[in-house]
């Protein structure tokens, strides 16, 4: 998709991608840290759509190939 698609129907992107920053040496351990740490505290919401138990693998991979979830899909275990 191009990031242009977005542009007539006023949508915002959030997220980013370390792929290229790694390839040339950027190590995010520090700000992987600071976001954690936001996390934490609450400062960062993180959108949970579904949580299952590590037993139920199998159907959470699913539901993320379907590409059914609206969140993040968190594995327990629990």
């Amino acid at each position: 998709m191009n990031t242009l698609d977005f542009y007539p129907k006023n949508l915002t992107i959030h997220g980013f991608q370390l792929t290229n920053r790694l390839d040339h040496g950027y190590d995010p351990a520090e700000d992987l840290r600071t976001i954690a740490g936001h996390v934490a505290a609450g400062t960062f919401r993180v959108p949970v759509e579904a949580t299952f138990p590590l037993a139920e693998a199998a159907a959470a991979h699913t539901r993320l190939e379907q590409r059914a979830n609206r969140g993040k899909v968190v594995l327990t275990m629990r």
